[in-house]
């Protein structure tokens, strides 16, 4: 739910300088980014693999394309245009859990829980340069700072206790975001393809 929060947050205020981006689609890609995380947990796939698979066999190809590339950023995309799935992908960069963290703290976690050798570890620093430098780049265009108030407070406003919002968590009730009680509202830009 946050990473969705993030991402649409974020896609309004880019569209407020330039209109282009997609909220609907946004929203459903930072909702359903994880969707296969259960199975592949019990599995051992890649999650964003099954997950874009299942979404694609349902008609939704363009939010296949999010579930897909969330894990993975490399130069090339990071200093290219600034997508929906570019969005969803930083989103859920900035999401520990059920809160949101700095990029920095994100990666430092990921390095003491995941880094299996040095060599790894010295990957997920260089991971963390390149998100760095993709949040430089979305933060410029904005009025807004990477760890601002504004940003930060997002998990608060909607009325989120310690341990609500990461994936399969509840909402309060009087949510006021985009995405209510997990549905996707209407069909936007990422309509069924048949």
């Amino acid at each position: 739910m946050l990473v969705a929060e993030i991402a649409v947050y974020l896609g309004s205020l880019l569209n407020e300088r330039c209109p282009s981006l997609d909220l609907q689609l946004l929203e459903a890609g930072g909702l359903l980014h994880d969707i296969a995380k259960p199975r592949s947990i019990a599995t051992g796939e890649k999650h964003e693999e099954v997950g874009a698979a299942m979404l694609q066999g349902w008609g939704y190809p363009k939010v296949a394309g999010i579930v897909r590339e969330h894990v993975t950023m490399d130069y090339g995309r990071a200093m290219g245009p600034l997508t929906e799935s570019i969005l969803v992908n930083y989103a859920d960069k900035r999401v520990k859990h059920s809160e949101i963290v700095s990029i920095e703290d994100r990666f430092l976690d990921l390095i003491e829980r995941y880094a299996r050798s040095r060599e790894h570890a010295a990957l997920l620093e260089k991971k963390m340069e390149l998100y760095s430098a993709l949040e430089r780049r979305i933060f410029e265009r904005l009025s807004i700072r990477p760890t601002g108030e504004e940003l930060m407070a997002i998990q608060f406003c909607l009325g989120l206790e310690e341990g609500e919002g990461g994936n399969g968590d509840r909402r309060k009730k009087d949510h006021r975001g985009f995405a209510r009680g997990g549905e996707i509202r209407g069909t936007g830009g990422f309509a069924q393809e048949r």
